[in-house]
């Protein structure tokens, strides 16, 4: 069972990594490719995690997503809501 999470764990990060990857290329967008890759990693974290039930183990998985929203947070509170032209809207003129 522990070669069966280990292989697991390893397609969960390749998929992170390659998801990621799609995500940036298509939507040119960092901040969404970086949330793609985290949510697949905390996966691979939490599959590392599952073989032993201990209670330590608990603290471990509270870290990891403590982390992983604690990273989100810093990330998008610099990030400023995009205007309308830059969302692909187009600005109409007022009607009187």
């Amino acid at each position: 069972m522990s070669t069966l999470v280990e292989y697991a764990t390893l397609a969960c990060i390749a998929a992170g990594i390659g998801s990621a990857a799609v995500v940036l290329l298509v939507s040119r967008d960092g901040l969404l490719a970086l949330h793609v890759g985290l949510d697949l990693w905390l996966a691979a974290s939490l599959l590392r995690l599952a073989p032993a039930p201990v209670g330590e183990n608990l603290l471990y998985v509270v870290a990891i997503i403590v982390i992983r929203q604690l990273v989100r947070v810093g990330l998008t509170a610099g990030r400023s809501q995009p205007g309308p032209a830059e969302r692909g809207l187009s600005q109409r003129p007022s009607v009187r």
